[in-house]
């Protein structure tokens, strides 16, 4: 009797575990491009904030920044314009999670800061 108590206590375990390890894939899988984006975010407010120069330093810098994350994002989707007394920065892109070929999903992001 004790022998099919513990079986079944290991199955239920190693399931857990299987589990488990699937749904923490998962998170760091998703989890990745949102916190590109977020980091992006970020730096393009400190390069904003330090008075870089010209529009075109400011794209650039923000291009660089993002081919160092990772981050899938064209020149042609960035967007530096300089208002009266505000630099806004717009950008858009897609961001691909795949799980090992099986499923593959498209994330799209946007930023806009202003300083």
């Amino acid at each position: 009797m004790n022998k099919r108590i513990g079986e079944k206590g290991l199955v239920k375990g190693i399931f857990t575990i299987l589990v488990l390890v699937f749904v923490a894939f998962l998170l760091i899988s998703y989890g990745k491009p949102y916190y590109r984006s977020y980091v992006l975010g970020s730096h393009t407010r400190d390069i904003l904030r330090s008075e870089i120069g010209t529009l075109d330093t400011i794209k650039t810098t923000i291009m660089e920044e993002a081919k160092e994350l990772n981050v899938p994002l064209n020149e042609e989707n960035l967007e530096v314009v300089r208002d009266i007394r505000v630099i806004k920065v717009n950008a858009s892109w897609t961001d691909t999670v795949d799980f090992w070929g099986y499923y593959e999903t498209k994330l799209d992001f946007s930023m806009n800061e202003e300083y």
